[in-house]
């Protein structure tokens, strides 16, 4: 969805969409594996959701193949928008599993885990306030600020209960 929606913004090669991802910190927010860019692009092409539009070479660097969405692209790029905002995110996360397995580990190990875990999503507060101003929406940093305190507010609940043996 992120390389169509870069490409709805004009043609762009592999390499500079790896760019852009990086220097203007998107990653961030966007994370992709650098490596699956031009597979990801072939795909779209082969799909007759983008289309190559030019091949370039700068000096003795590869040759460079710049491609652009196709309408029927553009039809694609605004269904997965659609269904992103009307569908919740998956339960796919580590933690369920690692919630349902908690027999596993001691409750006093599951202390020290839940400690590191809030210290983690307190540092993803501040990395949050650093890179709000690579965020190409300013709700895309509310969302995430209030899903991390939701987490930390859970994480607190955990360690009261676990001290007390709930």
């Amino acid at each position: 969805m992120v390389i169509l929606w870069l490409l709805s913004e004009g043609p762009l090669h592999g390499y500079r969409i790896k760019r852009i991802l990086e220097d203007e910190g998107l990653g961030f927010w966007f994370p992709i594996d650098y490596a699956s860019i031009y597979t990801v692009l072939r795909s779209l092409a082969k799909g007759g959701l983008i289309k190559a539009v030019a091949r370039e070479r700068e000096g003795q660097r590869p040759e460079r193949t710049r491609f652009k969405i196709t309408k029927d692209g553009r039809l694609h790029l605004a269904g997965l928008l659609e269904q992103a905002w009307r569908e919740p995110r998956g339960l796919a996360d580590p933690l369920q599993l690692a919630l349902a397995a908690r027999p596993e580990l001691t409750e006093d190990h599951i202390q020290v885990l839940l400690a590191d875990r809030v210290s983690a999503l307190r540092a993803r507060l501040e990395l949050l306030e650093r890179l709000a101003r690579s965020a190409p929406a300013r709700e895309m940093v509310d969302r995430q600020k209030m899903l991390t305190h939701a987490e930390l507010e859970w994480a607190a609940t955990q360690i009261r209960s676990t001290r007390h043996g709930h």
